[in-house]
């Protein structure tokens, strides 16, 4: 029975991920370096192993979720490994098992460069990482963008905003329900003619930094808004002293090079 596979699923929106899809009966092969919290069936792997990456590619794929990888900023080789040969062997294992189709976890920190007065930024945008963390997001993108022009493997690529749940009206602004998410990746994989496309995860925020350019073929809009948590409010004012509040990355910006810790 066709399955698609989910890497990253024992992280926080791999298991959300994980119950979406159980929930509508959809088959899905779970992957992780970890094991789930939940107990979850989450099969053992190293995204960075491609003979790993090939045995999971084999198990009847009909289409890939890649969430796997480092979710933040971290030294040069431990992004490598995680984020650019773990991204890589995900598009040539799907191109080598013949899988035309891959729904990529991005970032907005390929962005995250931009002065907060820039914003909102579309997803049209020139490329302004932030952080290691951010060009391997980047090249995850362009690499999605070479296997579709040359090997007709369609790819949504998500530039996954605040997915957690928003603790300063900065990340109000940036908040993605995770529902929101859900629907946006279930589009993705059922979509036809899906093409190259990005796409911000982002909910309906009030001064987000962040806009998606109009789709009607895409089909999907947020249902949320970080106005329904009520705190922290997406309209109260950014204090300019605060460096977080210089670049739309926030934090991201502010780091130095890991490698220098």
């Amino acid at each position: 029975m066709p399955q698609v596979l989910l890497t990253g699923a024992s992280g926080r929106l791999g298991s959300h991920l994980r119950a979406w899809f159980a929930a509508r009966g959809r088959a899905v092969l779970a992957t992780d370096i970890v094991v789930a919290e939940d107990g979850g069936a989450v099969e053992i792997a190293d995204l960075a192993d491609r003979s790993a990456v090939d045995r999971l590619m084999a198990q009847d794929i009909s289409a890939v979720i890649h969430f796997g990888g480092m979710s933040k900023e971290a030294g040069w080789q431990t992004v490598l490994d995680a984020n650019i040969v773990g991204a890589y062997n995900i598009f040539e294992a799907a191109r080598k098992a013949g899988v035309k189709r891959v729904v990529f976890a991005s970032s907005y920190h390929v962005q995250g460069m931009y002065p907060l007065d820039a914003a909102p930024i579309g997803p049209g945008d020139a490329y302004r990482p932030d952080s290691l963390y951010g060009v391997s997001k980047a090249f995850g993108e362009t690499l999605s963008r070479l296997y579709f022009d040359k090997f007709g493997i369609e790819c949504l690529a998500i530039r996954i905003c605040t997915a957690g749940n928003p603790g300063t009206p900065r990340e109000a602004r940036l908040w993605c329900n995770r529902d929101d998410l859900a629907g946006l990746v279930e589009r993705g994989l059922d979509m036809p003619d899906l093409g190259h496309r990005t796409v911000f995860g982002i909910s309906s925020n009030p001064n987000a930094f962040y806009v998606n350019t109009p789709d009607p073929e895409l089909g999907w809009a947020p249902q949320h808004s970080s106005t329904e948590l009520g705190q922290p409010d997406p309209h109260a004012s950014l204090d300019p002293n605060d460096p977080r509040h210089l670049y739309t990355g926030g934090v991201f910006a502010n780091w130095g090079h890991f490698d220098d810790n």
